[in-house]
């Protein structure tokens, strides 16, 4: 299996979901009620749930929010508040400068969580991503075409984890969404005419999301009834393997596929930065993709109207802010100002892996730049 494969010699496990395997990461850790965890203030409220369900105590640090890097004064001053782990995302594909921070860690005696939910495809300074932290996870079904999907690497010999043994059903009933999407895939809706797509997403409407924080003027953050809350598919199964069908999809992706999907991210980023480049309102937080970086996403600020802008775009293309953030740190704003002006400015348009090997994303992604361009400058 070609995931596998980038880590040879490394323990790996397949989960359902990267919650999972965080879950996992932090018991392999022997972390215990009370524990305290150092992990970014800008984060899914959803990356939490594996903490909160060990009774794990967060402490935040911030982050440059024009580049995702970590705020290393920061991340060193609060090292030294008794924490027991510290949890590093690498943003959308989008590399930390692991240089400073693996020997500070080393130094402090704390092992390290690197997170790439977001993030399987790059790598920085010649080593892949998933191979810096003591612990390493991935969401596979946020990067990959599978019903679900997380993954456990373990780099530390010192660290270890035993699988429980379970009967693994087909699919999830909690993945029910996923599988209805891959029967569409498999009758051909993805092949049908735009228009004909448009009429059949009419009747099946996108499901509002939450917007973290308002993009214009003093109204604060929405009220969401599901922040903080852990979510059924993650409260049925702490440690719920991959499915059946998942691993079917994983193990059936073809020889060079993910290198053919890391090329076309790469162009299709540089297509559509080179399009907005100077467009009035959007500002491109990476104009240049380092060597070796595969993004997720191309992250964009808008300086005005993220909100009203991102309702137009997001029932025709894949785009996304930000979802919920954690109520302790929007309580406590004013302490996190990256997390404030990614909140509000922030738009993510996304290179789904599949999606960009389809022969129709080229005009799509023109169409998206130039409606894009437009609304901006309104």
């Amino acid at each position: 299996m070609e995931i596998s494969e980038r880590f040879p010699g490394k323990k790996v496990f397949l989960f359902a979901l990267g919650r999972n395997a965080m879950y996992a990461a932090c018991t392999s850790a022997g972390l215990k009620e009370g524990d305290k965890v150092l992990t970014p203030a800008f984060d899914c409220d959803g990356s939490l749930q594996p903490f909160r369900v060990l009774g794990l105590e967060p402490v935040f640090y911030k982050s440059d929010p024009r580049t995702f890097r970590v705020d290393m004064e920061d991340l060193a001053a609060k090292l030294k508040c008794g924490v027991r782990i510290v949890h590093v995302i690498n943003h959308f594909g989008f590399p930390q400068q692991w240089e400073d921070i693996m020997p500070l860690c080393r130094k402090a005696g704390l092992p390290v969580l690197e997170d790439n939910a977001y993030s399987l495809f790059s790598e920085h300074n010649g080593s892949v991503f998933g191979s810096f932290g003591d612990f390493s996870i991935f969401s596979l079904r946020k990067n990959l075409p599978v019903i679900d999907g997380g993954m456990l690497v373990i780099n530390n010999d010192k660290y270890s984890f035993s699988p429980e043994r379970k009967t693994v059903p087909l699919f999830y009933r909690a993945e029910w969404a996923n599988v209805l999407t891959l029967i569409k895939s498999s009758l051909g809706y993805y092949k049908a005419p735009e228009g004909l797509r448009r009429i059949m997403r009419m009747a099946n409407p996108a499901v509002e999301p939450p917007v973290p924080l308002y993009s214009e003027g003093d109204k604060g953050h929405p009220d969401w009834p599901l922040r903080d809350r852990i979510g059924e598919e993650f409260m049925c199964d702490y440690l719920r393997p991959m499915s059946r069908l998942a691993l079917r999809q994983l193990n059936g992706l073809p020889g060079g596929y993910l290198g053919e999907v890391s090329l076309a991210k790469r162009a299709y980023y540089s297509q559509i930065a080179s399009a907005l480049e100077g467009a009035q309102g959007i500002s491109l937080l990476w104009r240049e993709l380092p060597s070796g970086i595969v993004p997720f996403c191309v992250p964009l600020f808008l300086e005005a109207g993220r909100d009203r802008i991102f309702g137009r775009l997001r029932k025709r293309y894949d785009v996304m802010v930000w979802p919920t953030l954690p109520g302790a740190v929007l309580d406590e704003l004013g302490k996190y100002p990256d997390v404030e002006m990614l909140g509000r400015k922030l738009l993510q348009v996304n290179l789904p892996a599949s999606k960009v090997l389809r022969k129709d994303f080229l005009s799509y992604v023109m169409r998206l730049t130039e409606e894009l361009k437009s609304l901006a400058g309104e």
